[in-house]
């Protein structure tokens, strides 16, 4: 599979348009744990897992037209996002094991999220999962700060219960 269909997947499965680069890498994150497939590595960055391969997937597909990125300005302080739009649709094989119509439930879902608890649910999965945190909680406040507050945190691992990807009790 060309990774650049992955991504107009990806998007067109978020219902032809998703916002931000780093809900882009949360959600193909996510979904690879959830049967993507799409053969993306990830590492951990500033935002929790991040995968260079999906970036330049992102470039491939923005190169080919499969997506159009577009910028737009936060009204609270004016920083900078992307807005990524469907252009071409992909290939129906694009959506790994999980098929488009679970894609399409799942990329939707997590377009409908906050970004930070779509971060911090990325993050935990892969504090437990990759790097094998017995105590993840405690390295994701170390790491994370402040995003922890307000619920979020909660409103998290709540997310990753729903999607079947419930973290395990942190231990220190």
């Amino acid at each position: 599979m060309d990774r650049e269909n992955i991504v107009a997947a990806v998007v067109a499965a978020a219902g032809g348009r998703l916002t931000g680069r780093v809900r882009l890498q949360k959600t193909v994150y996510l979904l690879d744990r959830l049967g993507l497939n799409s053969g993306f590595e990830y590492d951990y960055h500033h935002y929790g897992p991040y995968s260079r391969d999906l970036e330049n997937a992102t470039l491939d597909a923005k190169a080919f037209d499969f997506v159009i990125e577009k910028f737009d300005h936060r009204q609270s302080d004016g920083a900078m996002y992307s807005i990524f739009e469907l252009k071409t649709e992909p290939k129906n094989d694009a959506y790994g094991k999980l098929g488009q119509d679970r894609a399409a439930e799942l990329a939707r879902k997590f377009a409908r999220t906050n970004v930070t608890v779509l971060e911090l649910a990325a993050t935990i999965d892969g504090l437990q999962r990759v790097e094998r945190r017995a105590d993840w909680r405690s390295e994701l406040i170390k790491r994370k700060g402040v995003k922890v507050q307000g619920g979020r945190l909660e409103r998290a691992v709540d997310l990753l219960k729903e999607i079947g990807l419930a973290p395990a009790q942190a231990t220190a």
